[in-house]
């Protein structure tokens, strides 16, 4: 066989390959479609990913809004007659929810993996003159959002005028300056259970209730943090040891360099 002929049929061996490999890969997508066309839904799996010490929502919760408060039932229908988009933006209409994505597998389930906001603070609202609104979370993003009846995370309750009825969120350049503060006392186990609740006033001032004593904490604006925790900390240190925790009424922080103490 001359080396021509030899290597016309080597390429004839590698194009009929090709040929077959392209015909098997359709025809796995033909029957993957076909396939897919005849499974139905055999339940839903809810996934629930929760940084709380408890989840804030229940997988009940989920799946009523799943089935639309149980009016559309998925239960042995065709899984293309149904729509996972439609499903995750039932799901992101609960407050709690900060993202939300559904996918199927081969057996016919649902699976639906749902994360929630892990909060940093609770505003109360009837500190705020306005009693007929329910008390809100903040998130690490600034969201204000519903509360949950599931469980009651262990956070920093804020109050005060700068959380009247008009701000709906944390977002804006005044409301954002509060976030690090929140988010300094909710990552310290210690300054969490030393603060009972801080008031905020309507110019961003902070004032700190400390859970024992009767000493108010004069914060300032929520600049400097760091460097005004460390002189709150020198107070308890220092001076508490010494002078017992309800010989001043005030302890003023926000002045450069010191810490003054009113009786």
């Amino acid at each position: 066989m001359s080396p021509s002929t030899n290597f016309k049929i080597q390429r004839l061996k590698k194009l009929l390959s090709i040929v077959i490999l392209m015909g098997l890969a359709i025809a796995a997508v033909i029957y993957e479609e076909v396939s897919y066309n005849e499974i139905t839904c055999t339940g839903i799996v809810v996934k629930l990913d929760s940084e709380n010490e408890k989840p804030l929502l229940g997988k009940q919760d989920i799946n009523l809004m799943v089935t639309n408060q149980g009016s559309d039932y998925f239960l042995n229908k065709p899984l293309n007659e149904i729509s996972l988009h439609q499903i995750e933006q039932r799901v992101k209409r609960i407050p709690l929810v900060k993202s939300c994505e559904a996918h199927h597998d081969f057996s016919g389930k649902i699976i639906i993996s749902v994360k929630e906001y892990s909060p940093i603070a609770r505003i109360l609202r009837f500190t705020t003159g306005a009693s007929n609104l329910r008390d809100q979370y903040v998130t690490q993003e600034g969201r204000l959002i519903a509360t949950s009846d599931l469980f009651t995370p262990r956070i920093l309750v804020v109050s005060g005028p700068f959380f009247k009825d008009s701000r709906r969120d944390l977002r804006d350049e005044r409301g954002k300056t509060l976030l690090p503060f929140f988010e300094f006392i909710h990552q310290d186990e210690f300054w969490k259970a030393q603060i009972a609740q801080v008031i905020v006033a309507e110019d961003g001032g902070i004032i700190m209730v400390p859970t024992m004593g009767k000493t108010y904490i004069d914060f300032g604006l929520p600049i400097h943090i760091e460097t005004k925790f460390k002189k709150l900390a020198l107070f308890y240190k220092k001076i508490i040891p010494n002078k017992g925790w309800d010989t001043y009424s005030w302890v003023h922080l926000k002045y450069k360099n010191q810490v003054i103490c009113d009786y």
